[in-house]
């Protein structure tokens, strides 16, 4: 299978020599590495080292370990998926493109109460607050005073993106094959002040897992989510060679939220160990 995988390689060779190369040798036909590509689901990789790295090792606001050396670490990640005789190609970093605020609308609303009393109502906690005051003037004072404070958190978390946005552009701009692909959103709660689920991101990473195939031997997926076994059904069925990531904990057990279909539907998992973890990004 591996053969056939690289026979593109090896018709270029033998083209070579029929073109007046060099004759090469027959071990050299076939010496060449094995192609990795990456594939990071980038929020649950975050996750992940979040939960694994706790204050003061590691602050998630600083949203990743500031110093990490993202190019060894993923060198590292695929000499220990595909072996030493494998060269990584590129790591390719999904990342959600924008940011979804809610409630929407309401700096506009401010100028129409009806309507950002209707917005404010959409949380439970707030509208109790609201019910409770007993005159139309607190009442709308009050809603004014929830709609400036809603409108800071909105401003605060636009800011924490596009801090994280400056980072991402900064890793991708010192490391070796490393690259960020941008695709759907992340929605935030203003009221709760927390943050849901991406929408898209694993769409995106799934795709280019099966259109980017021609450059790659073995992929390997930094994910827990079982969305991605169609499409690793599909890569499987071009003679590609998948594998997973797993996280350990320090008492070497895994890290919850892994998913077992993935892991069954990839050739292995990948188990990082705790302490290897933490060398790598630096914590």
């Amino acid at each position: 299978m591996y053969i056939w995988s690289n026979l593109g390689v090896f018709r270029e060779r033998i083209t070579c020599y029929n073109k007046g190369g060099r004759k090469p040798a027959f071990a050299d036909m076939f010496s060449y590495k094995k192609r990795v590509c990456v594939f990071i689901d980038g929020e649950n990789m975050r996750h992940a080292i979040v939960e694994l790295f706790r204050p003061p090792v590691f602050n998630e606001w600083d949203y990743l370990p500031k110093k990490a050396d993202w190019t060894k670490f993923f060198d590292w990640i695929a000499n220990q998926a595909a072996g030493a005789d494998s060269e990584r190609v590129r790591t390719y970093w999904y990342v959600v493109e924008t940011l979804d605020c809610v409630p929407y609308g309401i700096n506009a609303a401010r100028k129409d109460l009806i309507n950002l009393e209707r917005l404010l109502c959409w949380d439970t906690e707030t509208s109790d607050i609201l019910d409770a005051i007993p005159t139309k003037e607190g009442r709308e004072k009050r809603m004014l005073e929830m709609a400036t404070e809603l409108l800071e958190r909105d401003r605060i978390m636009w800011g924490r993106f596009d801090g994280w946005t400056y980072l991402q552009n900064l890793i991708a701009s010192e490391c070796n094959a490393v690259e960020f692909r941008r695709a759907g959103s992340i929605s935030y709660n203003l009221f709760k002040k927390r943050l849901g689920n991406e929408k898209a991101v694993d769409v995106k990473l799934a795709t280019d897992l099966i259109t980017l195939k021609d450059i790659y031997d073995v992929a390997v997926i930094v994910s827990g989510d079982q969305d991605y076994v169609p499409a690793v059904d599909v890569i499987k069925d071009y003679g590609k060679h998948v594998v997973n990531v797993s996280f350990l904990k320090e008492d070497n057990t895994l890290l919850p939220g892994g998913a077992k279909r993935l892991n069954h539907a990839t050739d292995r998992s990948l188990e990082i160990k705790h302490a290897d973890l933490k060398k790598h990004l630096g914590l």
